[in-house]
């Protein structure tokens, strides 16, 4: 099984951490995962991760998204917090049509509706939503209780 996790923007603090978390459970659960990020996030992960022991494959998020296929990954694993990560989520939904998680987060309640209205409208992914920038608890949390679902 193969799971394909986005990241944009590493402007949160928790976005990093969780990333490798959620590689880790994944692979835990059986998955080959594959990051796409933008350079930045790219850049945190393998300073977060130096030995690659629990990210194994990143691809740049735009390369990604230029040659994805239908059926390539068996989930789709999105880190939203911004506006841009929710059009990028719910574009790779619509090319992918596999089984989907939104980890949508943000620190503003009303950004926060607003990224998970966006989500839950365009797509049929399992929508996490919560209030979060500085500490990954609740995205941690929540994303269990999704995994353990899978």
């Amino acid at each position: 099984m193969k799971a394909l996790i986005l990241l944009g923007c590493p402007e949160t603090p928790s976005q990093t951490p969780m990333s490798i978390y959620a590689a880790y459970k994944l692979a835990e659960k059986g998955y080959d995962v594959t990051i796409a990020a933008n350079p930045a996030a790219s850049k945190l992960v393998k300073v977060s991760d130096p030995e690659k022991y629990y990210i194994h494959e990143m691809i740049d998020l735009d390369d990604c998204l230029a040659n994805i296929q239908e059926g390539e990954y068996d989930l789709l694993l999105g880190f939203v917090h911004k506006d841009a990560a929710a059009s990028y989520f719910v574009t790779f939904y619509q090319l992918l049509q596999t089984k989907s998680i939104a980890l949508v987060f943000e620190k503003d309640s009303e950004l926060l509706k607003e990224y998970t209205e966006t989500v839950s409208e365009n797509t049929d992914a399992k929508v996490i939503s919560v209030r979060a920038f500085h500490n990954p608890n609740p995205l941690k949390v929540n994303l269990d209780k999704a995994l353990k679902e899978l």
